[in-house]
């Protein structure tokens, strides 16, 4: 009965670490502001489906071009927000969001293999939840992996200290 659960039907990941990416976003620009490696696994990768795909969704991928993990997401970058009604129970409603800008977080594996990270999503002026996606960034992994060594080398504090 023990080897039939689903739990022990999985095999362990082959890394310890991943990469928490941080990306910043301003209306029609996004970029990669921070890189950090943290030991925790990342979300279990997700099979892409074989129709054209819409949304947001994060590869990491090989020399190859093989794909190594892809991972579905919610929409990073929101048009919209969530405003809570004046008075207890209020309906909840979305009002645009005139001010896109912001950070969110993507964790991805620091597995050997890896080459290229990309970021895919609607183009930014189309804005369509259901159009057509585009690659919004690329990066290589040893480009990812250096910026992490080079932030890792900062001085910690709130930069408020004295200057010469």
């Amino acid at each position: 009965m023990e080897g039939s659960h689903p739990h022990f039907l999985q095999r362990p990941p082959d890394y310890t670490h991943s990469l928490r990416l941080t990306f910043r976003y301003a209306d029609d620009r996004v970029e990669l502001d921070r890189v950090e490696r943290v030991a925790m696994i990342a979300p279990a990768s997700a099979s892409p489906s074989g129709d054209p795909e819409t949304g947001y969704w994060i590869d990491v991928r090989d020399g190859e071009g093989e794909l190594l993990y892809h991972r579905p997401l919610h929409d990073p970058m929101r048009k919209d927000l969530e405003v809570f009604g004046d008075k207890p129970g209020d309906p909840i409603y979305r009002v645009e969001n005139s001010r896109r800008e912001g950070e969110f977080d993507v964790l991805v594996p620091d597995v050997p293999d890896a080459a290229e990270f990309s970021l895919h999503g609607p183009a930014p002026k189309a804005r369509k939840p259901h159009g057509p996606s585009t690659t919004l960034l690329t990066h290589a992994f040893d480009e990812l992996r250096r910026t992490e060594a080079t932030s890792s080398d900062e001085p910690e504090g709130d930069g408020e200290g004295e200057r010469s």
